[in-house]
């Protein structure tokens, strides 16, 4: 009776050995996704935030409105430009921080 505790506590120990060693295997997995992911992203944001440093600034004081619009040159034109200009540049910044965040 004693031989067969033995065994049976032999098969629990290398069955247990055995899931501990396979979870240990995919926690290191999941830890060189998650690396790997990051670098990628940080890439990204890199990547993206260059790209709206380089990108021409155009503002809508230059290009003006158009016929019948507000004119680049009354004081009102220019500040909705402004405003309009403001509102485009947050809307980057929110981008770049959820690509960030991701």
């Amino acid at each position: 009776m004693f031989s067969s505790d033995a065994f049976k506590d032999k098969e629990l120990a290398a069955e247990s050995k055995y899931v501990h060693d396979h979870d240990r295997e995919l926690i290191e997995k999941l830890r060189k996704d998650l690396a790997k992911k990051t670098t990628e992203q940080a890439a990204a944001a890199a990547a993206l935030e260059a790209a709206i440093d380089a990108a021409p600034k155009v503002s809508p004081i230059d290009v003006g409105y158009g016929p019948g619009g507000l004119s680049s040159s009354s004081p009102f034109g220019k500040k909705e430009a402004a405003l309009e200009e403001k509102y485009f540049r947050d809307q980057d910044k929110e981008k770049l921080e959820k690509l960030k965040k991701h």
